[in-house]
C-alpha cells in the first residue's frame, strides 16, 4: 500500500490563511496616494507642508527594511506561526494609529508618521514568513504555486487600497479603519486554524510536536503506522542541531543563494517595478495617457493581479527560469518601446496615441508579474537551508527594500536630470541585464525538494544554464 499523501485541501486552506496576513500591510504601499490629496488640500486646517508630505509618503520605505531584517530571526527562533502573528499585531496597531490621526487632528502629523512607520514595519515583517511557511508545509508538486501567493496578495492589496480610496475619497479614515480590521481577522484565523511548520519544530529538536503537526497534513486516519513512517522519512533529512553557529553563514549553501537572490532583487528594483507602483499617477502622466489617471492605475493594478494569478499556475508547470526569462524579455521590450514612443512624440514623428502607451505600460506590468516581481520573493523562501532560512530570506528582502528606498527617493531627481524617455530606456537596459543574469546564473528549483536544493548549492557547479539540473538524491521521499 503506497504511503499517504498530504492533503491538498489542507495546504490550500493554510496557504490562504498565511497569505491573508500580507493583505493589510501591502495596502500601506498605496495609502499615501489616496490620503495625500486631502492632506495637501487648501481648505485643510492641518495641511501638510511639502516636506511633511514627502516624509509621509516615504517613511514606509525606511521602516520596511528593518522589518525584513528582524523577521528572519523571529521566524527562525520563535517559529513561522509566531512570525505571522507578529505581522498582524504590528499592522493592526499601525492602522489604528492612522485612524486616530483622522479624528485627533491636533497631533495629526506625528500620529500619521507613527502609523506609517508601524505599517511599513509590518510590510517588512510579512515579506517572507508566509512564503517560508508554505515552502516548508507544501509538497514539491504544489510548492511552485504556493510560494507565489504572497506576491498575488500584495498585488490585491494595492488594487484594494486604490478602489477604497476612489470610493471613500476624502474620508481616508474610513479606509484606514477597514485596513485595521483585516489584520484583526488574520490574527484570529492564525491563532485558531494554523499549525506550526513541522520542519521548523524538527529543527528545534521538538520531534514529537513535529510529528503531531505533520499528521494534520494527511488525509489517512486509519493508517497511523504508514503516516508515522512517512513522517520519519521526511524529518530524517532535517538538521536537528540545536545551536546555530556562525559557520553556517560561511557555507556555500548560504553564500551562493544569498548572492544569487540579492542580485535578482537588485535587477527587480532598478528595472522600475516598484517605481510604477509608488509613482503610478506621475508615470501615467509621463507616458502621455489622456484617460482618467485613477482609471489607468486601477487598470494597471488589476492586470498585475491577473499576471500574479497566471504565474501561480504556470510556475508549477514551467518552473522559475522560463517564466523569469519571458518576464525580463517582455519588460525590456515594453520599456524600450515606451521610450521610443516618447522620443517620437517629442520629435513630432508621430501624433500622441493614448491607448498605445497605456497598452505598453500594462504589458510591462503583466510581464513583470510573471517573473521579476514574483520570483525573487518566491525563490528566497526555498533556496536557503532550514537552519538559516528565516535569516537568509530576511537579509535578501532587506537588501531589496533598501534598493527600493533608493530608487523611490532618487526617481523624481533623476527624471528631471535625464528626461522621461531616458529613464524608461534605463529601465529597459536594466531589465535586459536582469534577463541575461537569469539565463546565465539562475538555477531551476521547480519540482525539487528543499533537501535537493540545499545539496545543489553545496556542490561546485560551473554552469547554471538551461540544462542545469539540481542534483537528485537517492531518497525520493517528498521532503517539503
Amino acid at each position: 500500500m503506497p504511503c499517504p499523501e498530504k492533503s491538498s485541501f489542507t495546504q490550500i486552506v493554510l496557504g490562504l490563511i498565511a497569505n491573508f496576513t500580507s493583505l493589510s500591510p501591502s495596502m500601506s504601499l498605496g495609502f499615501s496616494a489616496i490620503a495625500l490629496p486631502w492632506l495637501l488640500a487648501h481648505d485643510n486646517p492641518y495641511k501638510l507642508t511639502k516636506n511633511e508630505s514627502s516624509w509621509f509618503a516615504s517613511i514606509v520605505s525606511t521602516a520596511t527594511p528593518i522589518g525584513c531584517l528582524i523577521s528572519g530571526p523571529i521566524s527562525d527562533r520563535y517559529g513561522r506561526k509566531t512570525a505571522l502573528l507578529n505581522v498582524n499585531v504590528v499592522c493592526a496597531l499601525g492602522w489604528l494609529v492612522i485612524v486616530s490621526a483622522f479624528y485627533v487632528q491636533q497631533h495629526q502629523y506625528q500620529l500619521l508618521l507613527l502609523g506609517r512607520v508601524l505599517t511599513g514595519l509590518s510590510s517588512g515583517l510579512c515579506s517572507m514568513p508566509a512564503t517560508i511557511y508554505m515552502a516548508e508545509v507544501s509538497t514539491p508538486k504544489l510548492r511552485g504555486m504556493f510560494i507565489t501567493w504572497n506576491a498575488l496578495t500584495f498585488a490585491l492589496g494595492v488594487l484594494l487600497i486604490y478602489l477604497f480610496g476612489s470610493v471613500a475619497q476624502d474620508n481616508w479614515g474610513a479606509t484606514a479603519m477597514i485596513c485595521a480590521a483585516l489584520p484583526c481577522m488574520g490574527l484570529f484565523m492564525t491563532c485558531i486554524y494554523m499549525v506550526e511548520s513541522p520542519l521548523w519544530l524538527a529543527s528545534k529538536n521538538r520531534l514529537d510536536e513535529a510529528k503531531l503537526s505533520m499528521r494534520k497534513f494527511y488525509n489517512c486516519k486509519e493508517c497511523s503506522e504508514k503516516v508515522d513512517a512517512e513522517i520519519e522519512m521526511q524529518l530524517s533529512n532535517v538538521d536537528t542541531k540545536e545551536k546555530l553557529s556562525f559557520a553556517e553563514f560561511l557555507r556555500p549553501t548560504f553564500i551562493k543563494p544569498f548572492l544569487l537572490i540579492s542580485t535578482f532583487f537588485f535587477f527587480q528594483q532598478f528595472s522600475g517595478v516598484f517605481v510604477i507602483i509608488f509613482y503610478a499617477i506621475d508615470i501615467v502622466n509621463q507616458v502621455k495617457i489622456s484617460i482618467n489617471p485613477y482609471v489607468a492605475i486601477c487598470s494597471i493594478a488589476f492586470v498585475r493581479i491577473i499576471g500574479s494569478v497566471i504565474v501561480s499556475f504556470l510556475n508549477k508547470k514551467f518552473g522559475r527560469r522560463p517564466l523569469s526569462l519571458v518576464s525580463g524579455g517582455g519588460m525590456t521590450v515594453s520599456m524600450i518601446a515606451i521610450a521610443v514612443y516618447l522620443i517620437s512624440i517629442q520629435e513630432n514623428i508621430i501624433a500622441p496615441m493614448s491607448m498605445l502607451p497605456l497598452t505598453l505600460l500594462i504589458g510591462y506590468i503583466f510581464f513583470c508579474s510573471l517573473g521579476f516581481f514574483t520570483m525573487p520573493f518566491a525563490m528566497a523562501a526555498e533556496v536557503f537551508p532550514s537552519k538559516v532560512r528565516g535569516i537568509g530570506t530576511g537579509l535578501t528582502t532587506c537588501i531589496a527594500y533598501i534598493c527600493n528606498f533608493v530608487i523611490i527617493k532618487i526617481y523624481p531627481l533623476v527624471i528631471k536630470k535625464i528626461s522621461n524617455y531616458n529613464m524608461f530606456l534605463l529601465f529597459g537596459c536594466v531589465s535586459l541585464l536582469g534577463t541575461m543574469f537569469v539565463a546565465l546564473c539562475l538555477p531551476e528549483t521547480n519540482g525539487k525538494t528543499l533537501k535537493e536544493i540545499e545539496e545543489y548549492f553545496d556542490k561546485k557547479n560551473k554552469y547554471v544554464g538551461n540544462e542545469s539540473k539540481i542534483s537528485q538524491v537517492t531518497n525520493k521521499a517528498p521532503v517539503s
